[in-house]
C-alpha cells in the first residue's frame, strides 16, 4: 500500500454552490461537454421532460469517450436544462448522481504528483472567489492521508521547485497587503538563485538568503528600495492598454459582461492623455487612487490580496511554466497583479469608492476570461509577453 497526502485549503472544504442565488451561474455562456454515458443516460431517461430536452438540445460530437456531446444553449445563453428558478432540472429530477462529470466537479479541481493530491477551486466561480477573498483563513491547508494500492499515475514531485514555491509563498505572506514588496522580494531571491553554483551548499545558501529577504520585507527595507525606483509610466500605460484591448476583443463568454464594466472604466482613464502624448496624467491618477483609497482599504482587510497571491502560489505551483525562466514567470504574475490593481483603482478614480463586491467581480471575471482553461491562460500570458522591454527585470517598474 502507498500513502498519499491530500491537501485542502479551508476555502475548498467550506465551498457550497449557491445555486440560483449565484451572481453569475455556471450553466451559462460556455460549452458544457458530456461524456458518452451521460449523453446516453439523458437521451434514454425515464423522465419524459429530460428525454425531450436531451433529444432537442444535445449535440453529438463523438470526439472522444469523454467528449461525446455538448449542450446547446437558449437565446438567453442558458443551458437547456436550466429551469425558471435558475436551477438544474437534471439535479432536481434525477439527483446529483446523474450530473455529467463536468457539472458534478465544477469548480473543483485537483493537481497531483506521485504521492500528493492538491485540491483546489477555479476562481471563475464567483462563490469560490468570494470564499477565498473574504475568509481570513481561506488558504490554511488541511492535510489528510489516504492508503492506496499504488502511487498515482502522475509526475514525481520536484523537490527544488517545491522549496522555491514555499519560499515565495512565505515572502508574500510576510508582506501582508503590500503585495509590491513581496513581488520585489521574490525578484531579489530569483536574482540571487541565478548566481548560485550547483553544489552541496546551494540549498543552505538559498535558505539563508531567503531569510534575509523575508526580514527585509518585514522591516520595510524593501519598500525603501521600491521608493527609489522612478516610475516608467509609458511601460505601465502600454501594458494596460494592450491587455485591455485583448480583453475587449475576447469573444462573449460567461463573465465578460461583468469584467467589461471595469475594463471600460479603466480604458476611459487611460485615454485621457496629454495633447503631446504624455501618459503621466492617467497613470498618476490611478496611482493616487491606489495609495490614497485602495491601499488603506486593503490594509484593513489584509487577507484579501494575501489570500489571492497565496492561492496563485498554491494553485499554479509558481514558478511553474517550464518554458520560462523564474524571472519571466515572475514578470507574468506581476503584470497580472498590476492589471488587477489598476482595474480596482479605476473604481475609486471614477466612482470614489471600492467595495468587496468590486474585488470579487474583478477577480472571478478576470479568471473566467483568462484562466478557465489552458488555452485561454496561455493566450493571455503570450499577450503579456509582447509588452516586455529589455528583460524580465523590467517588472520592477510595475511595482512603483
Amino acid at each position: 500500500m502507498k500513502e498519499i497526502s491530500v491537501l485542502e485549503p479551508v476555502f475548498y472544504s467550506e465551498f457550497r454552490c449557491t445555486g440560483g442565488e449565484c451572481r453569475e451561474h455556471c450553466c451559462k455562456g460556455w460549452n458544457i461537454v458530456l461524456d458518452k454515458p451521460t449523453v446516453n443516460h439523458y437521451l434514454n431517461s425515464s423522465d419524459a421532460e429530460i428525454r425531450a430536452i436531451a433529444k432537442t438540445n444535445i449535440i453529438k460530437t463523438k470526439k472522444s469517450y469523454a467528449d461525446w456531446g455538448k449542450i446547446s444553449f437558449s437565446q438567453k445563453d442558458d443551458c437547456a436544462f436550466m429551469d425558471e428558478a435558475r436551477l438544474c432540472s437534471i439535479h432536481k429530477k434525477l439527483g446529483a448522481a446523474a450530473l455529467s462529470p463536468t457539472c458534478a466537479n465544477y469548480p473543483r479541481m485537483q493537481k497531483a504528483t506521485r504521492y500528493e493530491i492538491k485540491q483546489t477551486l477555479t476562481l471563475s466561480c464567483p462563490e469560490a472567489a468570494k470564499k477565498l477573498l473574504l475568509n481570513s483563513n481561506a488558504m490554511l491547508l488541511r492535510e489528510k492521508k489516504e492508503l492506496r494500492a499504488r502511487e498515482l499515475n502522475a509526475p514525481e514531485l520536484n523537490e527544488e521547485g517545491r522549496l522555491i514555491n514555499l519560499m515565495c509563498t512565505n515572502i508574500l505572506f510576510g508582506c501582508g497587503s503590500h503585495t509590491q514588496q513581496g513581488l520585489y522580494g521574490i525578484a531579489m531571491l530569483f536574482l540571487y538563485l541565478e548566481k548560485l553554483e550547483n553544489n552541496e551548499e546551494k540549498y543552505a545558501k538559498a535558505e539563508e538568503y531567503f531569510a534575509s529577504v523575508l526580514h527585509s520585507v518585514e522591516n520595510g527595507e524593501v519598500q525603501q528600495l521600491i521608493d527609489k525606483i522612478k516610475p516608467d509610466y509609458q511601460l505601465q500605460w502600454r501594458l494596460l492598454l494592450r491587455l485591455l484591448n485583448y480583453l475587449r476583443n475576447k469573444k462573449s463568454v460567461r463573465g465578460k459582461a461583468t469584467l467589461q464594466r471595469y475594463v471600460d472604466n479603466l480604458y476611459s482613464i487611460l485615454s485621457d492623455i496629454a495633447d503631446d502624448g504624455r501618459v503621466n496624467l492617467p497613470m498618476q491618477r490611478l496611482d493616487n487612487a491606489w495609495k490614497e483609497k485602495v491601499a488603506p482599504w486593503l490594509a484593513e482587510r489584509p487577507h484579501i490580496m494575501r489570500n489571492y497571491l497565496q492561492y496563485r502560489m498554491y494553485n499554479d505551483g509558481f514558478p511553474a511554466i517550464k518554458t520560462h525562466s523564474r524571472l519571466a514567470n515572475l514578470y507574468l504574475l506581476t503584470a497580472e497583479w498590476f492589471l488587477l490593481k489598476s482595474l480596482v483603482s479605476s473604481c475609486v478614480a471614477q466612482d470614489g469608492n471600492i467595495t468587496e463586491d468590486d474585488v470579487i467581480n474583478v477577480i472571478y471575471s478576470f479568471h473566467t476570461l483568462t484562466k478557465h482553461d489552458r488555452l485561454s491562460d496561455k493566450a493571455f500570458l503570450n499577450e503579456i509577453d509582447k509588452t516586455k522591454v529589455n528583460d524580465d527585470i523590467s517588472l520592477i517598474y510595475l511595482l512603483t
